[in-house]
Order: structure tokens, then C-alpha cells, then sequence
């Protein structure tokens, strides 16, 4: 039986598909909040989160620009950990505080999960700004 050998550039290339998703996906998120920032600020104060206009802030950095260093690759661990902070928090306000079942919004959450939790164990791969500033 063969062993399975993973190629070293084709792991570099499926880490940077998984940052192209992950990162156009986030930075769509907060692109709608960066757009609208009062109602994301209103409705954040609403559910707990005072004051609504700080939490809007870091939601945007998060997602937003976090979306944009992921996808080139700079800042990937630690811009992998914050949305994986909203990605538990986005969790436990569906399933937790509204009580929905499986497949009412929160599974997005956990699917993003998996995609964090490998940048932030494997990094961001040779095919980043990471790799070429040295920051691994």
C-alpha cells in the first residue's frame, strides 16, 4: 500500500484557496456593516453589546479588513483567531440566546471554524505576505 504524500506547493496552493474564501467572505460581512454602520450600532446596543458604536468597530476590523489581510496572507494567525472569536460568538447567539436548530444560520459559523482553526495551526503558506515578510 502506497503512503499518501502530501506535496509541499500544493499545500500552499489549498491554503491560499481556503484564504480566498475565507477572506472574500468576511470581507463581504463587513463590508455591509462598514456601509451601514449606525444599524449595525443600533442593533448591537439592542441584543447587549453597549456601546453598539465600538462593538461596530471591531466587528469591521475583524471582519473586514481581517477578511483582507487573510486574503494576502499577512497578519493570517492572529486575524485568523479574532474571527474565529466572532465565529463562537455569531454561534452562541444563534444556538444558544435564539435557541435554533442546526440548520437555521449557525453552521456557516462552524464551517468558518474549520478554515480558522487550519490558518491558525498551519499559518498562512509560502504563497503569502507572511511567508515573504518573514512573519510565520
Amino acid at each position: 500500500m502506497k503512503k499518501l504524500k502530501i506535496n509541499m506547493p500544493m499545500m500552499d496552493v489549498g491554503l491560499l484557496v481556503v484564504r480566498f474564501f475565507l477572506g472574500t467572505f468576511f470581507m463581504a460581512h463587513g463590508y455591509n456593516k462598514l456601509k451601514d454602520k449606525e444599524a449595525m450600532a443600533k442593533w448591537l446596543n439592542l441584543i447587549g453589546y453597549k456601546p453598539g458604536i465600538i462593538w461596530t468597530w471591531i466587528l469591521i476590523i475583524t471582519e473586514f479588513y481581517g477578511g483582507l489581510f487573510v486574503l494576502f496572507g499577512i497578519g493570517t494567525r492572529l486575524f485568523a483567531s479574532m474571527i474565529t472569536i466572532v465565529m463562537v460568538l455569531g454561534i452562541y447567539h444563534r444556538k444558544i440566546v435564539k435557541r435554533l436548530n442546526f440548520v437555521d444560520g449557525w453552521e456557516v459559523n462552524y464551517m468558518a471554524l474549520a478554515s480558522t482553526f487550519l490558518l491558525i495551526l498551519v499559518g498562512a503558506g509560502m504563497i503569502s505576505l507572511d511567508f515573504y515578510l518573514g512573519i510565520q
